[in-house]
């Protein structure tokens, strides 16, 4: 059953390599920050100049140690094995060590994954509020986050740290380079403990972390619940956290019954639980989640924008007289501001149109949109004249 184990959790976690990579690579043509200010996520969403500020590279980097590893453990547990000439504890021992460094990168995309999110509800809270009133807030939750994600690396360090110490150490007494006491063996038992309660605390850790970014998404959505233009983008961020909150509490319900099996008895529930289920509701979830922030940062006109782009501005509205040659009324044609968003500017454009339709005398008048816009032309009233023209009288004959 162990074989098959590995089997399994090495299937899942090369299966997601491809598709992530693939998302990846779309990513970076099609997602773009543009130096708009409300889109730093994206920055931390796909692959930058520095591969550790992505939880994307990260995840699939490990991943692929993680298949890695998996590959090791199969080919030690083979049939074919026993007949090699390879060493089973160095052999266990590497993949002991590549799967560690997997788990420290699956840390460090866990990490960027929260610092995504607080960028996210920055961004969100900038669109509504303006750069001035955001800049407090969004300066306190990036210094919170900051300091917090130096915690969580920081416990990602150490578990690296012990586990690789206690492989040398374990190596050192299955090999029998040194004379193995009865101390050494209890120091590597207790390190053993060590890690796993340190597996737990960060696993602890991350979902209460969890349960703040899913409170913050919530509180985006319902800020914006009024905003037509924001509204579906920040249904994408919070259904994220969700499934982040998810799959952090299953992984973290799932290490904890396994710590408390493992006291008592190793059965077969340990070996499917431990190798099957927790991979897959860690990967698939995971994936998922990269799939609706990948949606959210490729979204144009109804995205997450500060500042309209030239490339997809919004429909003008254009005026014509219903009187032929009649002059076209001044601010009849709304103009774009470049540093207005681009909802602001159709809410003003809409208050404009009211404006036009409160006045007396009305007189109606056809507006259409651009030929390159496929979309219904609305039709708005505008006043009438009120100076009509007295016939001009002609001149008495003088008698």
């Amino acid at each position: 059953m162990v074989f098959v184990g590995h089997v399994v959790f090495t299937a899942l976690a090369a299966l997601f390599v491809t598709p992530l990579l693939v998302l990846w690579f779309i990513s970076l043509c099609l997602a773009r920050r543009k130096n708009d200010p409300a889109r730093v996520a994206v920055a931390w969403i796909k692959a930058t100049a520095e591969a550790t500020r992505s939880s994307h590279l990260c995840l699939v980097r490990s991943l692929f140690f993680y298949t890695v590893s998996g590959a090791l453990n199969i080919w030690s547990t083979s049939p074919d094995y026993y007949y090699s000439s390879w060493d089973e504890v160095d052999v266990q021992l590497s993949a002991s060590h590549v799967n560690s460094t997997g788990a420290f990168l699956a840390n460090l995309a866990q990490i960027c994954l929260f610092i995504t999110f607080i960028e996210l509800a920055n961004g969100f809270m900038l669109c509504l509020k303006g750069d001035a009133q955001a800049a407090p807030s969004r300066r306190f939750a990036r210094i919170a986050i900051s300091v917090w994600g130096f915690v969580l690396f920081a416990l990602a360090v150490s578990h690296f740290g012990l586990y690789t110490s206690a492989g040398v150490r374990l190596r050192g007494i299955l090999s029998g380079d040194y004379y193995s006491t009865r101390g050494d063996q209890d120091a590597h038992n207790e390190s053993v403990r060590a890690i796993n309660r340190l597996v737990l605390a960060t696993l602890i850790l991350k979902w209460l972390t969890s349960i703040v970014m899913l409170s913050a998404a919530s509180v985006v959505v319902h800020r914006v619940r009024n905003n037509e233009m924001l509204r579906k983008t920040s249904v994408l961020f919070l259904v994220a956290t969700i499934l982040d909150f998810i799959r952090l509490l299953v992984v973290m319900a799932i290490n904890i019954h396994l710590s408390l099996m493992t006291r008592t008895r190793r059965s077969l529930e340990i070996e499917i639980v431990g190798y099957i289920v927790s991979p897959f509701f860690d990967f698939v979830f995971m994936f998922v989640l990269l799939v609706l922030l990948f949606t959210l940062a490729i979204r144009k006109r109804k995205g997450l924008w500060s500042q309209p782009q030239q490339e997809w501005n919004y429909p003008t509205v254009m005026y014509v007289p219903a009187m032929p040659g009649q002059p076209m009324p001044a601010g009849a044609m709304p103009v774009q501001q470049q540093g207005m968003p681009a909802y602001l500017q159709v809410a003003q454009q809409q208050q404009q149109h009211m404006m036009q339709q409160q006045q007396p005398q009305q007189q109606q008048v056809y507006a259409y949109y651009p030929q390159h816009m496929q979309q219904p032309a609305p039709v708005f009233q505008q006043p009438e004249v009120q100076q009509q023209q007295q016939p001009a009288q002609e001149p008495k004959p003088n008698v």
